[in-house]
């Protein structure tokens, strides 16, 4: 019996792309549903053709929030993927027109407090520091207390002082406890903030297993460090993985990270920590069609040929893989899969 073994990501990003089609109902019915009967292999067989020819053409766009999944299934595949480009484009347009700077008409009515963090975040990542200052002190202003007032300031160009930090952030254990606004990510890096490795590993003893790989791959290097065990490069390393994982929508993680990056690796001003951080996601080069995508070809490429076979074939979840197979399926309908 032949078969196929595929990583679990690597299928769901294939069911992904597949589900954006149209126009293949065998394929999406019987490849999302446990297989396919050998008597409908010559149908599926004809709908696989046009399935490689749309991912020959197709954009590798993907958009959060609608495509989270896909994005998490390329972060596990370590394909490379961002929106930034589209940010950034946006963001050199607004300043050019003087957007932030003036701030009338229906922004003002629709936001008379201002632009959103994570907007004036984004703004300062692609040099618009001078246009959005007066928009970050004033909503530190309105936010005062808080940790977004914190950021704001430091964006803004005043200082920031590491013990203000540290008093925010508070015991670790009780990061155990749920956190809302803000979040573990934007408080964990707060225990980095000074050179106490005994502090900041009890914390992430205390989130292991809820946070994203890259962010916590950052925060060790920064223990190595301090311990003389990982060099500089290698946390500059880290770092770029981080940054390189995160989403347009998920902006305001980026500021506690550049902050120790900042105190640890390279000492530079907020903006410019920033900007060069916005350098870099500007940078990530991104496969331009879903057919430069090796592990979805690769999906693609197994049910081709199993399909080929013409014995039938079966789709079975197995633990953290996809076993493909040329054989009947167990059933022909069902919605485990999808």
């Amino acid at each position: 019996m032949e078969s196929r073994h595929l990583s679990a990501p690597a299928w769901s990003a294939f069911k992904s792309w597949l589900l954006k089609l149209t126009g293949v109902p065998v394929s999406r019915l019987r490849l999302l549903t446990g297989g396919c009967p050998a008597d409908e292999l010559p149908a599926l067989a004809k709908e696989l053709k046009r399935v490689r020819a749309d991912f020959k053409k197709r954009p590798n766009e993907v958009s959060a929030p609608a495509d989270e999944g896909l994005r998490k299934d390329y972060a596990a595949l370590g394909v490379p993927w961002s929106a930034w480009s589209e940010v950034a484009s946006e963001v050199h347009r607004d300043l050019k027109r003087n957007r932030y700077a003036r701030w009338t008409g229906v922004d003002a009515l629709e936001f008379p407090e201002g632009p959103a963090f994570g907007e004036l975040v984004t703004v300062v990542l692609f040099g618009g520091v001078e246009q959005a200052r007066a928009h970050l002190l004033r909503r530190a202003s309105l936010s005062e207390g808080s940790l977004e007032a914190l950021w704001c300031r430091w964006l803004g160009g005043e200082p920031l002082e590491p013990e203000t930090l540290r008093a925010f952030a508070g015991a670790p254990e009780q990061l155990a406890e749920p956190l809302y606004t803000p979040g573990i990510e934007e408080v964990l890096p707060l225990y980095f903030v000074e050179p106490d490795a005994v502090r900041a590993e009890r914390a992430l003893e205390v989130v292991a297993g809820k946070l994203g790989q890259p962010l916590l791959d950052f925060l060790r290097s920064l223990l190595g460090l301090w311990r003389q065990e990982t060099t500089t490069e290698d946390v500059r390393a880290r770092f770029d993985a981080f940054v390189a994982s995160v989403s347009p929508s998920k902006v305001s993680q980026l500021c506690a990270p550049a902050y120790l990056y900042g105190r640890y690796v390279e000492v530079l001003p907020a903006h410019a920590l920033l900007e060069q951080v916005g350098s870099r996601l500007e940078c990530i080069a991104v496969p331009a069609k879903v057919a430069d995508v090796q592990p979805v070809m690769e999906a693609l490429t197994a049910v081709e040929e199993l399909t080929a076979m013409g014995l039938g074939l079966r789709v079975e979840q197995v633990p953290g893989k996809v076993l493909l197979s040329a054989q009947e399926p167990e059933t022909t309908g069902g919605d485990e899969f999808l």
